[in-house]
């Protein structure tokens, strides 16, 4: 494969990730934030920030780009991109899911629709 379209399809392979956790992050967290509504004063920080700050999330496909760009070597931009996007995505997703899963809360919820 030429230097230039491998180079392409690792700055894919670090976008596309960034990009679904992108679209994960618009799709899901405000259906949280509508979830968590009744027991908002009991919210941890982490959630708290997360709810808040969720729209952040948007720079990560900017930053997998500058990294491709500004890179210093040019045969190794490609891989620096792909794993910046990759470790990113992974490190945001997993923030994100043991911010936002409180089974504590998700209880309270069901005792309170109970009674």
């Amino acid at each position: 494969m030429k230097s230039s379209t491998k180079d392409i399809v690792l700055l894919l392979t670090g976008l596309l990730p960034a990009i679904i956790i992108v679209f994960l992050a618009f799709v899901l967290v405000p259906g949280c934030i509508a979830f968590y509504a009744p027991v908002s004063g009991q919210l941890p920080p982490q959630a708290k920030v997360v709810f808040s700050f969720y729209y952040l999330c948007l720079g990560l496909p900017v930053l997998v780009v500058c990294v491709w760009l500004f890179w210093r070597k040019r045969l190794q931009r490609g891989i620096a991109a792909a794993g910046f996007g990759i470790v990113g995505s992974i490190t945001l997703g997993l923030f994100g899911w043991w911010a936002t899963y409180q089974p504590q809360l998700i209880l309270e919820l069901i005792r309170r629709s109970s009674s």
